[in-house]
């Protein structure tokens, strides 16, 4: 996973200027995120679910928010990780690269409005 991240980053986003500038590897990117209990779910959740999916009117920017659910189903355990991602242009050839990632425990989740 951790790995299949750093292979998709884009030269623009925070995880190749890491990898530049500290030497940052893809074991100590995932021992960093490991540290947290919230962040568990990015490793061992059972389900992921796109929640959101939209591009920029020139369609070279896409911005997706993935909920991924727990093992054991409960919501109280949601991570929402919102994505920018890149591509240079529009053929069937160019690949979508990761421009950022916010990962969003379930605690930080914004609350509905009623």
């Amino acid at each position: 996973g951790v790995n299949v991240l750093f292979g998709y980053s884009s030269p623009e986003s925070q995880i190749v200027e890491q990898i530049e500038t500290d030497g940052l590897t893809p074991a100590q990117y995932r021992s960093f995120l490991c540290m947290s209990e919230d962040n568990m779910v990015l490793f061992e959740h059972a389900t992921a679910v796109i929640d959101r999916a939209e591009f920029s009117p020139d369609s070279l920017k896409g911005y997706f928010t993935a909920r991924l659910i727990g093992p054991e189903g409960s919501s109280k355990k949601d991570v929402s990780v919102n994505f920018i991602l890149s591509t240079t242009g529009m053929n069937d050839d160019d690949c979508w690269l990761i421009d950022s990632m916010l990962i969003r425990p379930s605690k930080l989740r914004r609350r509905r409005r009623r």
